[in-house]
């Protein structure tokens, strides 16, 4: 009994076999879930757009509240090599619309040019808050659209109090300095009393509006949508995971299938290549149709063009195929080992950024 154990022990490919089972854990369990565990968003470029022309106060000074609200996004979020987001500040709309559709922005926030005229509007009777576009490029990343819509839910909030702090400062000031605007100390000691008790009244009211309204308002739109029956816009990457396991498949196939004749002659060997590119372009075809008819008929996956589909997913199925054929034809048994392994990682790299 003790020779058997001490003989299997004494066996170099079981250690080999214990290393290489301790190797692949380790590299599948960083690869499979290194980008998921404790995931964060860092360096998500944004466009900041912004129009806004100011107000001119009754003291005569101008208020830009659109420029501090950039302010304090850029010093909060965007200067920090570590930042949530990298932040661009542009003065045209489209500009950033247009950038969106080449994906170079996550979103943008649009503050229009009567930003500052709406926000302080809350000292009027007919108050009306100052409205920030916020558009989210929801066909860029679908998990960072979903991280966007919450975070602007939040900053949302934040620059509403960041603003009621400013201008109930502000209007703390006035009514110490100014107790009805325009009138100079002399007027101020011939008030009446009841002139004083209106002003004071008008500027509790003031404040109570400032209090109780909503400031600043974030209307936000999604743009390039993904559609429906799309797996969260995760389709294109499941297609192409199929595109290499059919390019994998069919050069594993037909290299068993040529090794079984033996070519020897030149012209026996490039008729054997051509009837392998051949039966590599029919496999990649007929799969292109068993998925179109499957994904898109039975699942109802949306193909927006069944031809542009079935084309593309043959040649990039075909490429795959040459790329993995040369290996396997060039290293046999070995560059079979080698396409899994490649195809592995890959997938697994595939799955973890889903």
């Amino acid at each position: 009994m003790m020779e058997i154990i001490a003989g299997i022990l004494k066996q170099k490919i079981l250690w080999i076999g214990l290393a290489v089972v301790v190797l692949f854990a380790s590299v599948l369990t960083i690869a499979l879930l290194g980008s998921t565990i404790n995931a964060e968003l860092k360096g998500a470029p944004m466009a900041l757009v912004l129009q806004d022309e100011g107000v001119a106060l009754q003291s005569g000074v101008e208020l830009n509240l659109g420029q501090k609200i950039a302010d304090s996004v850029m010093t909060s979020t965007g200067s920090q090599d570590n930042a949530t987001f990298k932040w661009t500040i542009l003065t045209d709309k489209n500009e950033a619309m247009d950038a969106m559709n080449d994906q170079k922005y996550y979103g943008a926030l649009i503050i229009p040019k009567d930003f500052s005229k709406k926000v302080m509007s809350v000292t009027s009777a007919n108050q009306t808050p100052g409205e920030v576009e916020v558009y989210i490029n929801n066909g860029m990343s679908q998990t960072v659209a979903n991280i966007l819509t919450q975070v602007m839910a939040k900053m949302e909030t934040g620059i509403n109090d960041q603003l009621r702090t400013q201008l109930a400062a502000q209007l703390a000031s006035a009514t110490k300095q100014t107790p009805e605007i325009g009138q100079s100390p002399s007027e101020q000691t011939s008030q009446t009393a009841s002139a004083q008790a209106a002003a004071m009244q008008a500027q509790r009211q003031m404040m109570q509006n400032l209090q109780q309204n909503t400031l600043v308002s974030f209307t936000i739109d999604k743009v390039n949508v993904i559609p429906d029956h799309s797996a969260n816009g995760n389709a294109p990457v499941s297609v192409t995971m199929l595109a290499w396991m059919t390019g994998l498949i069919s050069s594993i196939l037909l290299f068993f299938v040529i090794k079984k004749v033996e070519p020897t002659k030149k012209t026996e060997k490039a008729l054997t290549i051509g009837i392998q590119i051949v039966c590599a372009i029919a496999f990649c075809f007929i799969a292109s149709l068993v998925i179109l008819i499957v994904g898109n008929g039975l699942l109802k996956m949306t193909v927006p063009n069944s031809f542009e589909f079935c084309l593309y997913f043959t040649l990039i199925s075909f490429s795959f195929f040459l790329m993995q054929s040369m290996l396997v034809n060039g290293l046999g048994a070995q560059g079979i080992v080698l396409v899994m392994l490649v195809f592995f990682f890959w997938a697994a790299n595939d799955f973890s950024a889903l």
